[in-house]
């Protein structure tokens, strides 16, 4: 279990199933489906959905960044290149629990990082899902659990992300190989709300990623972490 994310447990014969989002990170094609034709949602500090950034897609993205977390990113580790992976918080039963963290960039670099999010895969599963199933699966695992995403920049809420279930930042990767776990590798898929943040003018800036998960009737999990980002030259 990688120090950002939270392991919750599924019945056997189903897939492994961790949540990040990082915290916690549906569709019938992977990543481009539900971002058309969205624009940038009166957003102007996050890189429209369905555009590319340095590239790559939203999907390609979080796919890095789910590799870039299972190789043990986090908090803490030294990033290099134009974009910035910001480390999820492990979810929360505690009302109100908040996690705060504090980083440095230069200008020019982007911020990508899930508000919420899971991946899927075939770690412990006997017998090993279909590509398919691990896609239904994750699927229906963000449509009953996933429950609220908010990002908020510089005091600011970013419009069109109440609804976790209909939002424009939702995505589904394609299947990625994930090397570290056990008895692996596996083919593995990532579903959750992403943002890409435009570069921030120097000075201080506070990036802060809400997501809530229901598990069960009435126990509401939360991660709940703000960023203090300093761009400095």
């Amino acid at each position: 279990m990688k120090s950002n994310n939270t392991q919750l447990t599924r019945p056997a014969g189903t897939s492994g199933f961790l949540s990040a989002l990082i915290g916690m990170t549906m569709l019938a094609t992977a990543g481009s489906a539900a971002f058309a034709g969205n624009g940038n949602l009166g957003n102007p500090a996050i890189v429209p959905p369905q555009a590319n950034a340095h590239g790559a897609s939203y999907a390609e993205w979080a796919e890095r960044f789910w590799q870039w977390a299972h190789a043990g990113g986090n908090a803490t580790t030294p990033q290099t290149g134009p974009v910035w992976f910001l480390a999820s918080a492990p979810f929360s039963p505690v009302p109100g629990a908040r996690t705060l963290r504090d980083i440095t960039i230069p200008p020019g670099t982007m911020l990508f990082s899930p508000v919420s999010s899971f991946f899927d895969n075939n770690e412990g599963v006997t017998p090993p899902l279909t590509d398919e199933e691990l896609i239904e699966d994750a699927n229906a695992t963000w449509e009953a659990l996933a429950i609220q995403t908010e990002c908020i920049i510089d005091g600011v809420a970013a419009k069109g992300m109440d609804d976790p279930l209909d939002t424009a930042y939702f995505l589904q990767t394609d299947l990625y190989e994930n090397p570290f776990t056990e008895g692996g590798p596996f083919d593995e898929l990532a579903v959750g709300v992403f943002v890409m943040i435009k570069p921030l003018s120097v000075g201080v800036h506070t990036v802060r990623l809400i997501g809530a998960i229901e598990p069960a009737p009435g126990f509401v999990l939360t991660k709940d972490v703000t960023y203090t980002v300093t761009v400095k030259k």
